[in-house]
């Protein structure tokens, strides 16, 4: 048994190592509110079921307006297990990306007198990538090997992961998404069009200065295809009513956001400002993005955030 564990280990991590970063697998802006976006989770982070949406877009340092879309809903259905459902849209130059993740949560309960406990999630996933030929620059429009119009492919994936979180105080997690690898058949066929998989680390610590502050140190990271990108910022609450928190990204991005809590709603929004060149550190986000957040929260009185 303990050989199959380490096997199932070993596989794991290393199928994460063959990957390169898809359109969709960008950091959310959002980590510090709803680290559950990139790892499912994290979703036991919030002790009630909860309704989030995410929306933004971004300039970035090739002159698109690539846009984004995230509707994330999460609930308990037993004492240790748990549902989530995150769907996301992205558009990003020529190509679209809707993805379906359903979640399954299993939670093992380590000290319940300080709310520990590590948590796994298996999830299955169905997405769908959309590639506008008509957008496409050609050398001559009549030419016969582009017949125009917008070519879709649907694919399945998988991607599993796990956290381990003491309730209103700390959380790290491990995430693999696109285990298997999908090529898209109308991408060209000499270059390695695969979407990969791609692993990602997730990290929270949370300071109470006293019974109505609290300061939030986060960070979060993913590796692709010999390439890392992370971003770290922290965050001051004041009774769990309002935050206001600043971070900084790999490619020479200043993070800044802020939002308010209203019984049993949450608004938030992020501001991103890169000063780096994204063509030589090969980030498409390299430019300005703006993103609002909204959560509702259900049976607040017994949320513990």
């Amino acid at each position: 048994m303990k050989k199959i564990i380490f096997i199932s280990i070993f596989v794991f991590a290393a199928s994460a190592l063959f990957a390169q970063f898809q359109i969709g697998q960008n950091m959310s802006p959002f980590q510090n509110v709803a680290p559950e976006t990139q790892n499912q989770a994290l979703s036991a982070w919030y002790s009630v079921p909860q309704l989030n949406f995410s929306t933004g877009s971004r300039i970035d340092g090739f002159g698109n307006l690539p846009v984004f879309h995230t509707l994330a809903m999460s609930a308990q259905t037993g004492n240790n297990t748990g549902a989530a459902l995150i769907i996301n849209r992205e558009k990003a130059g020529l190509t679209t990306l809707i993805s379906a993740n359903f979640s399954f949560l299993y939670s093992l309960n380590l000290a319940p007198e300080k709310a520990m406990k590590l948590v796994f999630h298996g999830t299955g996933s169905f997405n769908q990538m959309s590639f506008n030929i008509d957008d496409a620059i050609v050398n001559h429009a009549s030419d016969p090997l582009l017949t125009g119009g917008t070519t879709n492919q649907p694919t399945g994936n998988a991607s599993a992961g796990l956290a381990l979180l003491s309730q209103n105080k700390y959380y790290v997690g491990i995430n693999a998404s696109q285990l298997i690898p999908v090529r898209y058949g109308f991408m060209n066929s000499q270059w390695d069009n695969k979407a990969k998989p791609v692993i990602g680390f997730q990290a929270a610590y949370i300071f109470n200065l006293n019974e109505y502050a609290s300061l939030q140190a986060w960070a979060s990271a993913s590796y692709s295809n010999s390439n890392i990108s992370w971003q770290v910022g922290t965050d001051f609450k004041y009774r769990k009513i309002f935050w206001v928190g600043a971070g900084y990204r790999d490619n020479g991005s200043l993070l800044f956001n802020a939002g308010i809590t209203a019984q049993s709603f949450s608004f938030g929004y992020s501001f991103a400002y890169g000063f780096s060149d994204a063509v030589s550190n090969n980030a498409t986000y390299a430019g300005v993005s703006n993103a609002v957040f909204i959560r509702k929260v259900f049976n607040e009185q017994k949320s513990a955030r």
